[in-house]
Formats: C-alpha cells, sequence, structure tokens
C-alpha cells in the first residue's frame, strides 16, 4: 500500500503547510478525497467501514459508525450521499 502525506484542510482552501494540518492517507483515499469536499469523504468513509465491519460481524465498530453516521443525518451534513442502514 502506498501512503501520501495530505493537507487535511486542502492548500486551495487556505491550509497550510503545517505538522498539525497534515495526515497521511493511502493512495485511493488521497485520489478520492481531491475531487470530494472533506466531509464527503468522511461520510464515505464510515459508510464503507459500517458496511465491512457488519461483513466482519464487529458490532462494537457498527455501532461506533452508526453513531456518527446519525450525526450526518441528524444535521443534514452531505445528505446527498445515501447510507442504509
Amino acid at each position: 500500500m502506498e501512503l501520501h502525506v495530505d493537507h487535511i484542510k486542502p492548500k486551495e482552501f487556505g491550509g497550510e503547510a503545517t505538522v498539525s494540518n497534515g495526515q497521511t492517507l493511502c493512495a485511493q483515499h488521497n485520489f478520492q478525497k481531491k475531487t470530494l469536499k472533506q466531509t464527503e469523504t468522511g461520510k464515505k468513509m464510515f459508510i464503507r467501514l459500517y458496511e465491512l465491519s457488519k461483513e466482519e460481524g464487529n458490532n462494537n465498530l457498527v455501532q461506533f459508525c452508526a453513531d456518527i453516521l446519525d450525526t450526518f443525518e441528524k444535521h443534514n451534513i452531505n445528505g446527498h450521499i445515501e447510507w442504509e442502514k
């Protein structure tokens, strides 16, 4: 797996090249993030983690992801990205 150094807040939106604004992402998610807003990327990541956790029967992680995704819905954040419970 190839890792990339990523700006949490993109340079295009005023993000600085600082350690506190940095994170590592796998190449796939870094490229995906470039085409999505940060909250869209996060919601899609938690949906995928929710689905994988269900497949693996990891109920604690399923509940954690569900709680986060419920928060997205409660505040109407990225409602265009559908999550099937």
